[in-house]
């Protein structure tokens, strides 16, 4: 069970704590972090964590619940854009995020494998950036702007899939982010595998 905090001063505890528990997690991995870690990198004492966290798990969940709203607002593209513009978008919106907690990530992964819930949050993320894709392509599909015989669902998994899988490979080997090369490569992909056509 998580404390929540009711007052100022206790709201930026958690948040001091938050952000320890992200710095030592990146550190150290998953397994190698203990919640006196994150008392002494937030400069608190060890009951004060408790106070707050019953659990570096919960700590974790915490940490996690900041990492995927910025996963979920990478998703969003503004209207009134071409297709292939908002495919490009999206694409570099997720990198850029991607990139920003591609450790985070790792170490939440690390946990996913002993701790179900974890599990969880990550395929509900997974789920969530299929079923936007999906619609999209269903859109376009109706708009005659891209091929209509191929499952919009099939495909959004597996362009999304690709993205991510992309996004894990290449920022776990600490490769330099060549933001142009990479994004467009992508959507090159995405636009060929639909057979995109041109908006007039």
């Amino acid at each position: 069970m998580t404390a929540q905090p009711l007052t100022d001063r206790g709201r930026r505890t958690r948040e001091s704590l938050i952000e320890a528990g992200r710095r030592v997690f990146e550190e150290r991995g998953f397994n190698g972090t203990r919640m006196s870690d994150i008392a002494s990198a937030a400069g608190v004492s060890h009951g004060t964590v408790y106070t707050w966290f019953a659990t570096k798990e919960s700590v974790l969940a915490a940490v996690a619940d900041t990492v995927i709203e910025g996963l979920y607002d990478s998703m969003r593209t503004p209207p009134g854009a071409t297709a292939r513009a908002r495919i490009d978008l999206a694409n570099r919106s997720y990198l850029d995020s991607y990139r920003d907690h591609a450790r985070l990530l790792e170490v939440v992964e690390q946990a996913a494998v002993t701790h179900p819930e974890f599990r969880t949050l990550l395929a509900s993320l997974r789920a969530t950036h299929v079923a936007r894709v999906t619609t999209t392509i269903e859109r376009l599909q109706r708009d005659s702007l891209v091929r209509d015989d191929v499952d919009a669902a099939v495909a959004a998994a597996a362009l999304c899939a690709m993205v991510e899988g992309f996004a894990r490979h290449w920022f776990g080997r600490g490769e330099v982010y060549e933001e142009f090369q990479a994004v467009s490569t992508l959507t090159m992909l995405w636009a060929s595998a639909l057979q995109l056509q041109e908006e007039q």
